[in-house]
């Protein structure tokens, strides 16, 4: 025999049904125009704080450009000076004022090849000597020192 799984629902008596009336549909332009003054205005104030940032940071670079114009006008007035001071003329003139007199007679040593080598070995350390290939040995170095001087 069959079970129903579910009581039969009851009915009840129709109940009055409420009355419908037509509503007018609310316009969102109010929202809208409200919406987009709110953006044009939030949009024109970043805008202006923008032009504020840039107007100040091209105040700090003009000064910058100042000072960095008054520093090449000080460094070239300081290399003229540096100029006249190494003049050979003054240079001569300051050295007659202090009793100095110019030499009649020069004279040239001639330095031994050896200590010309080893105060070429001690002093270059960079690999900045002149004519000395560096797949050269030590004796190679000091016979082409040799050469250089006319010892050989």
């Amino acid at each position: 025999m069959a079970v129903a799984l579910r009581s039969p629902a009851t009915r009840h008596a129709p109940s009055r049904r409420r009355a419908l009336r037509v509503v007018e549909v609310r316009r969102r332009t109010t929202r809208v125009v409200v919406f987009t003054a709110t953006l044009i205005a939030l949009g024109l104030a970043s805008l202006a704080v923008i032009h504020t940032q840039i107007a100040s940071r091209q105040a700090v670079i003009d000064q910058i450009d100042r000072d960095i114009d008054k520093a090449n006008d000080r460094f070239d007035t300081l290399r003229a000076l540096r100029a006249e001071l190494r003049a050979p003329a003054r240079l001569d003139q300051r050295a007659r004022q202090l009793g100095m007199s110019p030499a009649m007679d020069s004279s040239f040593l001639a330095v031994d090849p050896l200590v010309l080598a080893m105060v070429m070995a001690a002093t270059s350390t960079d690999g900045d000597v002149v004519d000395v290939p560096d797949y050269l040995g030590p004796l190679d170095q000091f016979r082409m020192v040799k050469i250089m001087n006319g010892m050989d």
